[in-house]
């Protein structure tokens, strides 16, 4: 009765708030408040893999919404661990939920990977339980959850677990949206260049309600490479379609119809048709 009492008060604090969370403050707070009334202590929502968010030179991303101790956190960050972080291999090669003690066991590690792990453990991180969260387009996240060791129980952990899977999802669902845009506000000028101009021009043209052929029209090239610029704008941002890839460049700013004026449009001459004029009749 305890457990079900709880359950319903987390659910109401959890949908009452996720909406109204706009920010990577707000949505911290909210899961940990939420993760805290479950008996976690600390958790970590990474944005592992994603089409358009990487940095050069490694494959895999070190962002995400957390309340982990600071000085780990920054350790793992300017050491690059999440090329080595063997949790973060495990997600990537699965989509079942798992608990670090009873996974991580049973794998080979590198010694960078128990070095990993070792200062995890230092820092209070323990008995992880991580669940891995990929979005439709491929996007991967994962969640990972420590329990407060001082109220820790076995039991609670293991009637936890169908409820975070399912707070998990709706989390991912907002917080990847927030961490894509705050992450290109801040590095906005060095991520513009992931579009070349001929593709920005296309996409924003898009935007806009224009066909191909329209477009070709006032870019002044052939509409085959409109369709092959439209065509590569979609498989950068991993779009199915024109549509999505559009929203996606709108939302992640890699184009802005406020402050990126397009090429002006040329005149789009009628064809012209010879018309045969006949001589009046003499009167």
């Amino acid at each position: 009765m305890h457990n079900e009492i709880v359950l319903n008060g987390v659910l109401g604090e959890f949908s009452g708030r996720i909406l109204q969370s706009s920010s990577s403050v707000e949505l911290k707070a909210l899961l940990g408040d939420v993760l805290a009334a479950l008996g976690y202590r600390f958790f970590g929502y990474h944005v592992v893999k994603h089409a358009v968010l990487h940095d050069s030179g490694s494959d895999r991303l070190p962002i995400g919404i957390f309340n982990l101790p600071e000085e780990w956190a920054a350790d793992y960050v300017s050491s690059n661990h999440v090329d080595d972080d063997k949790v973060v291999e495990l997600a990537l090669a699965g989509k079942t939920p798992f608990h670090w003690e009873s996974e991580l066991a049973r794998c080979p590690m590198t010694p960078k990977q128990r070095l990993i792990l070792r200062k995890a453990e230092e820092a209070g991180l323990v008995d992880g339980y991580t669940l891995p969260l990929v979005s439709r387009d491929g996007e991967i996240a994962i969640l990972t959850v420590f329990p407060d060791e001082q109220t820790k129980s076995f039991a609670q952990q293991k009637y936890n677990e169908n409820l975070l899977y399912v707070l998990a999802q709706f989390f991912h669902i907002r917080a990847l949206r927030v961490v894509m845009e705050e992450r290109f506000v801040s590095t906005r000028g060095r991520k513009r260049s992931f579009l070349s101009g001929r593709e920005r021009e296309t996409a924003l043209w898009i935007s806009r309600g224009k066909s191909s052929w329209e477009i070709a029209q006032i870019l002044g090239i052939s509409e085959k490479s409109v369709e092959f610029y439209a065509d590569s704008v979609k498989r950068k941002l991993n779009a199915v379609n024109r549509t999505q890839a559009v929203v996606k460049a709108l939302l992640l700013g890699l184009i802005d119809d406020a402050d990126e004026q397009p090429s002006c449009p040329k005149p789009v001459r009628s064809p012209t048709r010879s018309v045969q004029v006949s001589a009046p009749a003499s009167p």
